[in-house]
């Protein structure tokens, strides 16, 4: 590093999914525009899947990166062997405002107090009932719990000399989700007085987060003693669904979160961590974010760099239409539909019964559609697949000739004609804010709200209704029109195409910094 690089404190950005990466780069150059300082990317997730890419990535846009403990580097890290297939996150959080959680209590020195003295009073009672709980239960929770308290405060402790010796500018994370490295930076940064500001690029539904703990047992509030004792100390961490009590984690890893003081949000609700600013990209993202409790005082509607993207390309509608079409062998006279390509729910859906017996079958059933609709119709298909979807996941879509791109979704979303996906992915507001109609097969049953009562979107449920509602889009351009319009009259409110969310991100980046403590 020069000494001029060491005299100007950098602005940090930690990532701990792969999927944040391509946003957190926009973010980094309104900050580096904004501050003229160094960027650093921390990869704080041990065992980071794609450290290789995305490291590539940033040292190419002329950032630095850090891992996971603490060491920079200024070139990308080694290939390494293809990583096992991805897991579910569980840490995707939320809009919907049922259930919302109640506000945390007993989170005091009190509250500590209460779960230390009251477990062994649990254990006996769940001794004494042996009929529901094993002591051999009781110990692997209490084992838990103290490999939790632990781990959690070693890795605190090591994150928080990082940004102690580091002394950033501004600290930048795209989540907070309890438990996780990034929470625990947030923290250690508010106790040094490095200003905070997260940037989420999802849209979140509370009815995914419980989905998730509906599937896991260790997640129940009667799955045992220790689960009973979390919900009935810290009831903020308890939330009712489909008549279940649930726990956000596991109770002895919500307990080991508490009585270390390392987690100071609500784990029910999104990005409730203390921040000095939470930017929230559209009107309708912020209402839900302060209706599930995060504060509105932090809350800035300013947009997101991605929405300047979509206006960008809608401006180039023409062009970028006509560089897709030569890419792919298609008639840009053709009207365009894009598929954004179902990820794998399986491991999310519990006990609730689908048409499918697995995702081969979904697959087949997505790429049988599409394909019948581009061969009767006459129409362009391009599918966009997640970053996350494996390779095997898209093989039904290659076998029937669709076209598959794994990146610029906004660019596809923002030129097409027609957008189709599951119901609930987060890149459905970017077809609403650009007015562009969108079809939602719910093969998943999932049924999250957030779209439902969108004017522009049409939500279906089985394979009959998804197949006839493209079948009439795609065949009847007036019908399609008229859809779109409606969607118009919805955009403004999902997302700000002026063009200026970068300036504007760029003013809050320089407001924040000048808060930073000496």
């Amino acid at each position: 590093m020069s000494s001029t690089q060491k005299s100007v404190r950098p602005v940090l950005l930690a990532v701990l999914e792969y999927g944040e990466v391509p946003e957190l780069l926009r973010v980094a150059e309104s900050a580096q525009a904004a501050l003229q300082a160094p960027i650093i990317f921390m990869f704080v997730k041990r065992g980071y899947r794609r450290l290789a890419e995305d490291t590539g990535t940033v040292i190419n846009k002329g950032f630095r990166w850090m891992d996971a403990n603490g060491i920079l580097h200024d070139l990308a890290a080694p290939q390494e062997m293809p990583p096992p297939e991805a897991t579910v996150n569980a840490s995707t959080a939320v809009s919907d405002t049922t259930n919302i959680p109640i506000h945390p209590s007993r989170r005091n020195a009190f509250g500590k107090l209460m779960a230390a003295l009251a477990f062994p009073w649990f254990a006996i009672l769940a001794i004494v009932s042996a009929c529901r709980v094993s002591v051999r239960a009781i110990a692997r929770d209490t084992a838990n719990l103290v490999r939790d308290v632990k781990r959690f405060r070693a890795r605190y402790l090591q994150l928080s000399k990082i940004i102690s010796e580091l002394r950033p500018r501004l600290l930048i994370v795209g989540q907070d989700s309890p438990g996780n490295e990034l929470s625990f930076l947030l923290i250690a940064a508010g106790r040094i007085g490095v200003p905070r500001l997260i940037t989420p690029f999802a849209m979140f539904s509370i009815h995914e987060t419980a989905e998730y703990a509906c599937a896991q047992c260790a997640y129940h509030v009667n799955a045992g003693a220790m689960n009973r004792l979390a919900a009935f100390i810290f009831p903020h961490w308890v939330l009712r669904y489909r008549n279940t009590d649930l726990l956000r984690l596991p109770g002895y890893r919500a307990i080991a979160l508490e009585i270390s003081g390392l987690i100071q949000g609500m784990p029910w609700s999104p990005l409730s961590e203390p921040a000095e600013a939470v930017i929230a990209n559209a009107v309708v993202a912020a209402e839900a974010l302060i209706e599930l409790g995060s504060s509105a005082n932090s809350l800035h509607v300013i947009g997101s760099p991605i929405q300047d993207r979509l206006a960008n390309h809608m401006a180039e509608r023409s062009a970028i239409r006509h560089h897709l079409c030569h890419e792919y062998g298609m008639d840009p006279a053709k009207p365009l539909i894009v598929c954004g390509w179902p990820v794998n729910m399986f491991s999310w859906l519990a006990e609730r019964r689908i048409a499918y017996a697995d995702y081969a079958a979904v697959a087949r059933t997505w790429a049988t559609i599409l394909a019948e609709v581009r061969d009767r119709h006459d129409v362009n298909i391009i599918v966009s697949v997640h970053p996350k979807t494996l390779p095997r996941e898209t093989a039904a879509a290659i076998a029937a000739g669709l076209p598959c791109r794994y990146a610029d979704a906004d660019e596809l979303i923002a030129v097409c004609d027609l957008f189709t996906t599951l119901n609930g992915s987060s890149i459905t507001a970017w077809a609403i804010s650009c007015g562009i109609p969108v079809v939602l097969f719910d093969c998943f049953l999932t049924r999250y709200p957030d779209f439902l009562n969108v004017a522009g979107c049409i939500s279906v449920e089985t394979e009959s209704a998804f197949s006839e509602t493209l079948h009439m889009l795609c065949a009847d351009r007036t019908k399609r029109d008229a859809l779109a319009e409606l969607q118009r009259k919805e955009s403004a409110r999902w997302g700000q195409l002026d063009g200026k969310a970068g300036a504007r991100l760029a003013e809050l980046i320089q407001n924040l910094s000048e808060k930073t403590a000496e």
